[in-house]
This record gives C-alpha cells, structure tokens and sequence, in this order.
C-alpha cells in the first residue's frame, strides 16, 4: 500500500470519526442523555444508580406538566449539582402541604407513586411564581426539593426522564463515576 492511498484511508476515517464526534455532540446536548440516579430520594419509582434516558428536547415546545419526572439544575448551585425530582406544582398554582399531603390551588393532590411513610411537616402555604415550578421527591422522608430550596425556574429544568434503561447498575455506574 502507497503512503498516499494509506493516508487518502487515514483523512476519510478521520472525517467520519469528527462526525460522529459531532452528532454525539448534538444528540447528548440537545435530545437525549443518559444519568444516573444518584441518591434514594426518587424511591420507589427510580432507584439509587438506575439508568435512565432524559429527553432533553421535549421542553424546547411544550410545558413540564405535573407528574413529570426531570432532571434540574439544583438552583443553589446550578453549575454542578442536579437533582432528579417530580414536578407536583406548576406555576401560578397555591401549593399547601399539610401532614405530608400536597393541596393544590385547595384540592388534595392524588400521589399514587408515593410509599406508605411521608414525613409529617409543620403546614405550609405558598404561591408558585410565574415561569417557575415546584418540585418534590418522591421519597418525603429522604429528599431535600422545593420544601427546603425554593421554586425551580423553567430555566434550571434539563429535562424529562422518558424511560429506565438500566436498572440499578453497579458495574456500569463504576465506569461513568
């Protein structure tokens, strides 16, 4: 093989590597990612190292709605830390907790997803701001939310949890960690 037609292969499979690169880029940035569950608060319905698919798309043209699950930027620190949580208000909405029930705009909240023990809270009442929503973990007993931070921007939102892919992972979390 001439050292031309080697280095001829050598810039078609660099090209082709660079596009790749690219797409990844764009899908992981812009579509979808994947994470990992990192804590207990999303118990039962994710577990602590669950793989999951975020759609990071989805709230470019539409609304998070509640029952959503998402990925944020904890507004504390929004550069490094995020959280896996359950948008219960939305914005504009009166949220109360009282006895570890969430009343909307004066209505109880049905929470099916939730285990048995919640924590019991002194009451609390408060308006949602606009463009801004409250989330909670589906775990009350082990999830620092909205309850102890504050409303979440629609800005700090990454996106919606679409599927489990791998269920806790041990193996797998080693590697990306």
């Amino acid at each position: 093989m001439s050292k031309l037609t080697w280095a001829r292969g050598l810039f078609e499979l660099s090209k082709w590597f660079i596009l790749a690169v690219f797409v990844l880029f764009l899908f992981y940035n812009f579509l979808f990612s994947v994470d990992i569950v990192d804590g207990v608060s999303m118990d039962t319905t994710l577990k602590d190292r669950d793989v999951v698919l975020v759609n990071r798309l989805i709230y470019r043209f539409s609304e998070p709605q509640r029952g959503d699950i998402v990925v944020l930027r904890y507004p504390g620190d929004p550069e490094k830390t995020y959280y896996v949580k359950r948008v219960v208000g939305l914005p504009g909405e009166e949220i109360k907790i009282d006895q570890g029930k969430v009343f909307i705009d004066g209505e109880e909240l049905g929470e099916t997803y939730l285990g048995a023990s919640q924590k019991t809270e002194p009451p609390s009442k408060s308006l949602i701001a606009k463009d801004s929503y409250y989330t909670m973990g589906d775990n009350r007993l082990a999830s620092s939310d909205s309850r102890k931070w504050g409303y979440v921007a629609k800005e700090y939102i990454i996106g919606k949890v679409s599927v489990t892919i791998l269920p806790h992972v041990e193996v797998f979390s080693e590697i990306l960690y």
